[in-house]
């Protein structure tokens, strides 16, 4: 199947069959993994403009510029997110809060915001919603959770979540779960993934391990969730590498510190095979993120772009 998706992709997808061709011939038993970069220089898509049902857009860091995936077919994000989401948390439904400040601002631009919006209609009992604006709803939340016996999920952005719990503290029912979606620098520091969750926890009453973790980008259709640890596991339609970010041909052993490669199908109708800007590890059939890659490791990732 992926070698159905990656054909088409480079018979279709201009940007991605330039790059393919700028290097042929390579060496190595991998997929052309498409540094993310080029969703920042290009239209990625292997379908002619204006077919798309949505535009997404990362967010922006300072003044650069925004990656922008073309959608062919909402209904194929909404069927892998949905998906896995229920594969890793059951599909019964949730007390669903969720608090996305930033992402709530950029409205049909932010693919998280669409996502968690569409999970929440999807698996969220009634009266679920944002808790932006109000956050002691979430102890009226809770309080439900307690009295019908549902679970509560509370699925944040990492740095609005941290924030809520340094203002005040939440007793959450010991069967709630808080994700968060990463983005471990605020604008007052950064965190690792280790002390953020361990202050979630102490913040929300509950145990380390229900605090977990999503991993997903504007570029990707797909997320991997982690499992009451730092490890993330991707859904059965994606495979996942650790590479050289400079010479990204060859898996590196498991330990060994690069960039992570990613196989995302769901990503039929633009690129499949990414080479993101995060540091990570292999750690079985998951992998850890350590952090973003560097400016000289970055270089690494994407001077073959210069010439596609």
């Amino acid at each position: 199947m992926a070698d159905v998706v990656l054909s088409y992709q480079r018979s279709h997808n201009p940007v991605y069959s330039r790059y393919c061709t700028a290097l042929s011939p390579r060496r190595g038993s991998l997929p052309t993994f498409l540094p993310v970069a080029a969703f920042k220089q290009s239209r990625v898509a292997a379908f002619p403009s204006g077919e798309e049902d949505a535009v997404f857009e990362s967010s922006r860091t300072g003044s650069g510029v925004p990656s922008r995936h073309f959608v062919r077919d909402l209904s194929l994000y909404d069927a892998a997110a949905a998906v896995h989401f229920e594969q890793v948390f059951g599909g019964r439904p949730f007390v669903f809060a969720s608090y996305l400040p930033r992402y709530a601002e950029a409205g049909e631009a932010s693919s998280l915001l669409y996502m968690v919006e569409m999970l929440q209609d999807r698996f969220g009992a009634d009266g679920s919603g944002s808790v932006l604006g109000d956050v002691s709803r979430l102890s009226g939340l809770a309080d439900r959770s307690r009295r019908e016996g549902r679970p509560l999920l509370v699925f944040g952005a990492a740095f609005g979540l941290l924030d809520v719990v340094e203002r005040r503290t939440f007793e959450l029912p010991e069967t709630a779960l808080v994700i968060e979606t990463g983005g471990m620098k605020t604008h007052r520091r950064e965190i690792d993934r280790v002390e953020l969750h361990r202050r979630l926890a102490e913040g929300f009453g509950l145990e380390r391990s229900a605090i977990r973790s999503e991993y997903g980008m504007c570029e990707l259709l797909s997320q991997c969730y982690t499992r009451g640890d730092n490890r993330f596991v991707p859904p059965p339609w994606m495979r996942t590498w650790i590479v050289d970010p400079a010479a990204p041909f060859e898996e590196l052993e498991e330990g060994e510190v690069g960039a992570l490669a990613v196989l995302d199908l769901a990503n039929v109708y633009t690129a499949s095979a990414l080479l993101t800007e995060d540091r990570a590890v292999r750690r079985g059939k998951g992998f850890e993120i350590l952090g973003r890659l560097s400016g000289a490791e970055l270089r690494g990732c994407n001077f073959l772009l210069e010439h596609v």
